[in-house]
């Protein structure tokens, strides 16, 4: 059920509350590896899928279980996740700027579309990167706008943060990633097969990531 933007704040303060340190500490490190792959492009083109499978990762065990681990943002590397990120992050580029080529609006409205698939395919990785992007682009309808509308809603924000030379990035960042996955919890049971038990012991951890690449 969608909320309102002031309803996605408040939960993404809560899911934060206790938790800003490792949030904090995830997102700097998240953008300090996507900066630094963002200097070669075909670095850029292979790992980018996978960093934004595991920041929702990430993002998405801290509100729903109340846990987040630093581990989490190499999701997408493990299990066969890796060769569907590809695919995923390769299929929005192209489509993107495809739409873009139309003008800029088109291309906005596609980014919208297409936002959800990380998400997705963060959930279901039994699915394709095509399949993501599908699922996604039928998730978003309709839901374009309200999305828009929580993304914007930041702005008093960084204006703000503006103001501090933007040392006050370092919380408005973890906020609106947690923001942004409030939304998609909200919506995500649409798709089906959503894991909503609480799987947050050591041994339950651990047998996410032991299979390797």
């Amino acid at each position: 059920m969608l909320k309102t933007s002031a309803e996605y704040r408040k939960d993404a303060r809560m899911a934060l509350r206790g938790h800003w340190g490792i949030a904090i500490v995830v997102t700097l490190l998240w953008t300090l590896i996507y900066t630094a792959i963002s200097a070669s492009i075909i670095l850029a083109l292979i790992l980018g899928g996978a960093l934004m499978v595991g920041l929702a990762r990430a993002f998405i065990r801290l509100y729903r279980y109340g846990d987040m681990h630093v581990e989490d943002m190499f999701y997408g590397f493990y299990n066969g996740r890796f060769t569907n990120t590809i695919s995923m992050y390769l299929q929005i580029i192209l489509y993107t700027f495809l739409w873009s080529l139309l003008f800029v609006i088109p291309g906005i409205i596609a980014a919208y579309r297409y936002s959800m698939a990380h998400y997705i395919l963060m959930d279901h990785p039994e699915m394709t990167g095509s399949e993501a992007i599908e699922a996604s682009k039928a998730l978003m309808t309709g839901r374009k706008w309200k999305l828009f509308c929580l993304q914007f809603s930041f702005i008093g924000w960084y204006l703000l943060g503006a103001l501090t030379f933007g040392i006050l990035y370092i919380w408005i960042a973890p906020y609106e990633t947690m923001a942004e996955a409030a939304f998609y919890d909200s919506i995500a049971d649409e798709i089906g097969g959503v894991d909503r038990e609480e799987t947050t012991s050591e041994d339950t951890y651990n047998n996410t990531y032991d299979s390797g690449f």
